[in-house]
């Protein structure tokens, strides 16, 4: 299986800054490139069944800031890379159905396990959690 598409969700955290280093890091090296999703779970019910592709104009300021500093780390590296944000209901479920869907061509998921404490960081989060569980996509977990 060639990878030519990495899908990066992209919640703000520095878990999720950190996977993104790793996966432009996997794309030099594939030569593939990399998109980094950040879902808005505060939309409507339709959204449920149909996560929606949010223009730019309409992002929230907060999640301005998510992409900026996505843009700014991506931009250091010669990786194509996009940014994509959609309105949905249930992160996990929103990522698992962004990346199966045949237009975005997504190879690879790359997202960072969750948890700082005992005993979560032995386990990952409820959304890596669901994605590794219901993913056809194969999913890399970054520490």
């Amino acid at each position: 299986m060639k990878i030519k598409t990495i899908l990066v969700p992209l919640d703000g955290s520095q878990n999720s800054l950190r996977s993104l280093r790793q996966a432009l890091d996997l794309a030099v090296q594939l030569g593939a490139s990399v998109i980094g999703l950040h879902v808005i779970t505060e939309m409507s019910g339709f959204a449920a069944a149909h996560a929606l592709v949010i223009g730019e104009p309409k992002w929230p300021s907060h999640v301005k800031d998510i992409m900026r500093e996505a843009m700014r780390t991506a931009e250091k590296t010669p990786v194509p890379y996009q940014q994509v944000v959609i309105g949905g209901m249930v992160a996990g479920y929103d990522i698992v159905t962004f990346a199966e869907g045949r237009r975005n061509a997504v190879d690879l998921i790359v997202m960072a396990r969750r948890g700082s404490i005992l005993p979560k960081e032995a386990f990952p989060g409820s959304t890596t959690n669901f994605v590794i569980h219901k993913s056809k996509v194969p999913v890399l977990l970054v520490r």
